[in-house]
């Protein structure tokens, strides 16, 4: 299914990316990894659903994603801390992540 949607292509792009970075973290990093796909996979949702509501309302919604985007940057962060991925690749997620905010901002 293609999409119109500029940025829910770029969230789909990112979540791919987030697949083969998190297959390398520890077994025992469960949490963590599930955490990282559940937010961007709730991601994704609240952006179809922000894009059906009228501009007045999207602003809250708009906030919560923002708010996801950021938590994922802090697992990224755990993650490059335990060493679980390199700094280059923390560069390239975090990249990834602004782009996202930046387009919500509009």
């Amino acid at each position: 299914m293609k999409d119109n949607l500029l940025i829910a292509n770029n969230i789909k792009k990112m979540i791919n990316y987030f697949d083969k970075i998190i297959i390398n973290f520890p077994r025992n990093e469960f949490v963590l990894k599930d955490k990282i796909i559940k937010n961007s996979y709730e991601i994704l949702e609240l952006v179809y659903f922000t894009n059906e509501l009228n501009p007045k309302d999207r602003i809250i919604y708009q906030k919560r994603i923002i708010s996801k985007v950021k938590m994922i940057d802090y697992y990224f962060k755990i993650s490059l801390d335990k060493k679980y991925i390199s700094y280059k690749k923390y560069t390239k997620v975090g990249n990834c992540l602004s782009g996202i905010v930046k387009s919500l901002y509009g």
